[in-house]
């Protein structure tokens, strides 16, 4: 996959099929968007996300500027599912001014050499976010590309939206999350050199989780830790006061400290809870890591979505 980010200097050479938006969480409605862009390859088109670097409430366009994944975790996402560029457009005050109809002109058009656009029903762009989906129908013709409008996919009375899947996150409901899209939620990153050692024996590793990533509510969660491309079953708790994972692998990893891992939530067991003294919480941690191995061993966790 190539990535195009830092700059607005770009141009594709290839004809693509576009698709503009957010992306984040990569949910089933985006994943239906994808299904109908790869219907387009066998006329030769390339396959062609444009997201942004910022989200666009950190401009003041939304209220909310936390976010499900971050930007590696995206990348690495769009990389799996295969799409062939990918670009992190700028997004500033400068950029975020431009006309939606010199956004088709310049970038969809000429930059991206778009011949195909597939579009969510409430996609928007360009200053104001006056561009829309019925923006890109109209111009179609005009610059020789196709549009196909994608309707918003449900989940009973609700639209599947990143909106919806950060009131899971908010409840605790990873389970019904990783239904909802390709992967569960998860954290990439380091743990930290040192691990932890909590209730005697036991040796959590902990993860650092970025400003501006939304964490789940607070509490303990079944979990597997993607390592080297080998899952391992595991249990975390989650601590929004110090913006860490701490995660308690059962057969342990030997170097996994010195790497790249996933941490992937996969069912919350139960919520934060406080001890006055050690040998209660001791006693909870181990009780937890039981439970734990039992859950994993008993469960079949399907932990990620194929297209």
């Amino acid at each position: 996959m190539d990535i195009i980010t830092g700059t607005t200097e770009f141009r594709i050479p290839e004809e693509t099929v576009v698709s503009i938006g957010k992306f984040d969480g990569v949910h089933k409605g985006h994943i239906e968007i994808i299904k109908r862009m790869r219907e387009y390859v066998s006329r030769g088109y390339k396959l062609c996300i444009l997201t942004f670097d910022n989200p666009p409430a950190s401009l003041g366009f939304g209220s909310d500027s936390n976010v499900i994944l971050s930007n590696d975790e995206k990348r690495n996402i769009f990389s799996e599912i295969g799409i062939d560029y990918y670009i992190e457009f700028p997004f500033y005050e400068k950029t975020a001014s431009i006309p939606a109809k010199h956004f088709i002109e310049e970038f969809i058009v000429d930059r991206m050499n778009a011949k195909a656009v597939i579009a969510g029903s409430d996609c928007s762009f360009g200053q104001g976010a006056e561009g829309n989906a019925q923006m890109l129908l109209d111009f179609g013709p005009l610059y020789d590309y196709e549009v196909e409008v994608i309707n918003k996919v449900m989940d009973g009375k609700k639209d599947i939206s990143s909106t919806y899947l950060k009131e899971l996150l908010a409840s605790g409901n990873v389970r019904k999350f990783m239904n909802l899209a390709y992967f569960p939620y998860y954290c990439h990153g380091r743990f930290k050199q040192d691990p932890i050692s909590i209730g005697g024996k036991n040796v959590y590793y902990v993860m650092d989780v970025p400003e501006n990533k939304m964490l789940p509510v607070d509490g303990v969660y079944y979990s597997t830790v993607i390592y080297e491309d080998e899952l391992y079953d595991a249990i975390t708790n989650v601590r929004d006061d110090t913006r860490v994972l701490e995660t308690y692998i059962y057969d342990g990893v030997r170097g996994i400290e010195r790497a790249d891992v996933s941490i992937a939530l996969l069912e919350f067991k139960h919520g934060e809870e406080r001890f006055r003294k050690t040998a209660d919480m001791n006693r909870k941690i181990k009780e937890d890591i039981f439970e734990g191995q039992k859950w994993h061993k008993e469960k079949v966790a399907v932990w990620k979505k194929k297209i």
